[in-house]
């Protein structure tokens, strides 16, 4: 069998070939959104004009003087593009100048994204034209409110300052808030290291509590501690207005709701979980899992493909060629041998079902290579053959392998 896979996102978007022996029992895990068609501008527009929860944004940019718009990081496969230009298309309708307007990346705590990496997600047009920011998860953050917990919510000072707050995302699934999407964008986006520090640690301690596996949980509404605190704070912002998309392993938009970040994350979440749902299956030998729309969290795919093993053991196979590496992480993220972000260590956990992680990655990052698992299980390879070559010599005819077509943007259905 032979199978194409979407890989290099923002970096040609060349897919890669895969061939599988012929006497394996082959099933291909594809998310629905793959087989819908990509929404046109002109369909972003009328959806960006049809808000939960808010007036019109024409509306909310009538009486604005200052106006930041907030878009996801480089980590992100969301199509951003297309909704900063119709967004851009209504301010300047309601006569808001350019000179008034500037977006800031939401990094949350990952590192600084470059000018490369902002013409890839808001085009060159837009970053020749408009100031462009990084936020920094360390600085020039404002104290809004505390949290029921307790704890200080602090966020971007620049964006707290403008009267029109907007921002830019998408609504995928996420191993600690079932989707993010939503508050989630201003919330780690551009919150302040300790704010975004307590708030996963909420997340961490609903795991523990639960005894739950958070690859198992993703796409399940149940998974709530951490998405009501981030609810909780994004009020304490007072009226933005969010564009989110639902896209697909070509990052193309299929879906798009907005309006007030709580009423529209909620509108979307019913088309959300129909068209990144992948039936799970189980007691495979062989789970290959490509990795592309996120393809520097590819700790996301591991764990989803660990999922889908035999309890008695199996490899998995990761596909994941971007020249970007593993996302910069300054919570979680390593920064020499043993010793990392303030809460380094809390993940991945050991899976005892995970023989081997075998990893097609060309541009290997090994600073980072705690995110897919114990590191004595993992071997890197350049090319398709070597990986073939290490599955052939534990698996032979009749073995049960999965592909699972895009890793970092789909969820298992529970089993019955």
């Amino acid at each position: 069998m032979k199978l194409e896979l979407p890989q290099n996102a923002f970096q040609g978007n060349a897919p890669v070939s895969i061939e599988l022996p012929d006497d394996w029992r082959v099933a291909v895990q594809r998310m629905p959104a793959d087989g819908m068609p990509a929404l046109t501008k002109e369909q972003v527009r009328e959806r960006i004009n049809r808000p939960y929860g808010t007036p019109k944004l024409a509306e909310l940019a009538k009486q604005a003087h200052e106006v930041c718009i907030v878009f996801d990081d480089i980590s992100r496969g969301t199509p951003t593009k297309v909704m900063a230009q119709c967004v851009l298309d209504e301010l300047h309708a309601a006569g808001i100048r350019r000179e008034q307007i500037r977006f800031i990346c939401a990094l949350g705590t990952h590192g600084a994204n470059n000018r490369v990496d902002f013409a890839n997600k808001l085009g060159e047009e837009i970053v020749h034209d408009y100031t462009v920011y990084n936020h920094n998860c360390y600085e020039n953050t404002v104290r809004i409110g505390k949290t029921k917990r307790g704890f200080d919510v602090c966020i971007n000072s620049e964006f707290m300052r403008c009267d029109l707050k907007i921002g830019l995302g998408a609504i995928t699934p996420h191993t600690m808030n079932a989707f993010g999407g939503g508050g989630k964008l201003f919330f780690p986006g551009i919150a302040s290291i300790e704010t975004v520090r307590q708030n996963h640690q909420t997340a961490v301690e609903f795991f523990q509590r639960n005894g739950l596996n958070s690859s198992s949980m993703m796409g399940e509404l149940s998974v709530c501690d951490m998405r009501l605190e981030i609810e909780e704070m994004t009020r304490m912002i007072g009226q933005t207005f969010v564009a989110d998309c639902l896209y697909n392993s070509r990052l193309e938009p299929v879906g798009l709701y907005a309006g007030d970040p709580v009423e529209a994350y909620y509108a979307a979440i019913p088309a959300a979980k129909e068209v990144y749902a992948v039936p799970r299956l189980s007691d495979m030998d062989v789970v290959i899992v490509n990795v592309n729309a996120k393809a520097t969290e590819a700790t996301v795919a591991s764990g989803l493909a660990a999922l889908e093993l035999k309890k008695s053991g199996g490899d998995v196979v990761i596909v994941d060629h971007t020249r970007l590496g593993q996302a910069t992480h300054y919570l979680f993220g390593a920064f020499g041998h043993g010793v990392g972000g303030r809460m380094f260590g809390g993940m991945p956990t050991a899976r005892a079902e995970v023989d081997r992680y075998i990893c097609w990655m060309p541009y290997p990052d090994l600073g980072a290579a705690h995110w897919i698992g114990e590191l004595e299980k993992q071997i890197y390879v350049d090319t398709w053959e070597e990986a073939l070559r290490l599955l052939k010599e534990r698996h032979g005819p009749g073995t049960c392998a999965a592909v699972i077509t895009e890793g970092s943007i789909c969820y298992l259905t529970q089993p019955d």
